[in-house]
C-alpha cells in the first residue's frame, strides 16, 4: 500500500464512518435549525474522520515496509 491507496481508503472509510456516527444522528429539525453550522458540522466531522483513518493507514504502510526491510 502507498500513501495513494492510503487517501483513497480513508476516504471511503472516512465516508462511511460519517455516516454512521454523525448523520445517522442528525435530525431534520437540527439541519433546519442552523443549516450553515450543520454543514460546518458535517464537514468537520468528516476531515477529522479521514485525517485519523489517513494517519493510521499511513502509519500502517510504514510498519510493513520496516517489516519487510528486516
Amino acid at each position: 500500500m502507498d500513501i495513494k491507496d492510503a487517501a483513497v481508503i480513508a476516504t471511503i472509510t472516512a465516508f462511511v464512518t460519517w455516516i454512521l456516527s454523525f448523520l445517522a444522528s442528525a435530525t431534520v429539525g437540527q439541519i433546519r435549525a442552523d443549516v450553515v453550522g450543520f454543514c460546518f458540522e458535517a464537514l468537520k466531522v468528516y476531515a477529522v474522520a479521514w485525517a485519523g483513518n489517513f494517519i493510521t493507514l499511513a502509519g500502517l504502510e510504514q510498519l510493513v515496509k520496516r517489516g519487510g526491510e528486516e
